[in-house]
């Protein structure tokens, strides 16, 4: 008969600390308070939404930041000179620039069902922003589905371009670039399965802004 054996001290030590960290690795994550948002008629979402859009920066040709927009400061003032490219005035003085766009995506919960092709990213000139409705044409859509499988809490880049027009008008005796027409004035980031999970028939579900994840908004003015 063998004698019994007795662990130290520090062997007991180990084996616990190997069974905490092992709990650690199995735990499954929590959504994050953000992802209890709200529809536009601010009553409670059905599905929690997956993730917040935590900047947009516009990049000039030479990568440095031109303007920065965030969930609570809206306003970007895009500079004319620092484009990335230009379509130049015609004879009425109407042309465009466009800006290198970097998106910010943070996940602040799983998905409530999986994506078929991958996630949209979508925006509109409509002056209703998230009150648009699902009628084809009120919104654009930006590159091809895009692949977010990344866990709580951590972010990703996405970059695209954007384009806004402009007009040439003469102010106190000098020549700016304005705005020209209706502009983007509203970003949207949605599961492509989770948005088709709502009743799109009634409110507030037949708005844009209460089916998608996370949208932010933009008021853009044009400079020299």
């Amino acid at each position: 008969m063998k004698p019994l054996q007795f662990i130290s001290r520090s062997q007991l030590i180990i084996v616990v600390l190997a069974l905490f960290f092992s709990c650690e690795d199995h735990r499954i994550p929590v959504d994050l308070p953000e992802s209890a948002c709200l529809a536009t008629d601010g009553s409670p979402r059905t599905y929690p939404c997956e993730f917040v859009i935590d900047r947009l920066t516009f990049l000039a040709a030479d990568g440095t930041t031109v303007a920065e927009v965030t969930p609570t400061s809206p306003v970007a003032i895009l500079s004319r000179a620092r484009a990335v490219s230009e379509i130049p005035p015609n004879s009425l003085g109407i042309g465009a620039v466009n800006y290198d766009v970097r998106a910010t995506f943070r996940r602040v919960a799983n998905p409530s069902f999986p994506v078929t092709a991958g996630y949209l990213l979508s925006a509109t000139t409509n002056g209703s922003r998230e009150l648009i409705l699902h009628t084809p044409g009120e919104r654009y859509f930006i590159g091809s589905p895009i692949p977010l499988d990344m866990p709580i809490g951590s972010t990703r880049d996405v970059m695209f371009t954007q384009q806004y027009r402009f007009r040439l008008t003469t102010v106190g005796g000098v020549v700016r670039p304005v705005l020209d027409g209706a502009a983007t004035n509203i970003f949207f980031l949605e599961n492509d399965n989770t948005t088709l999970r709502f009743d799109r028939t009634r409110s507030p579900y037949r708005f844009v802004g209460s089916v998608v994840e996370a949208y932010i908004k933009i008021d853009v003015s044009v400079g020299l």
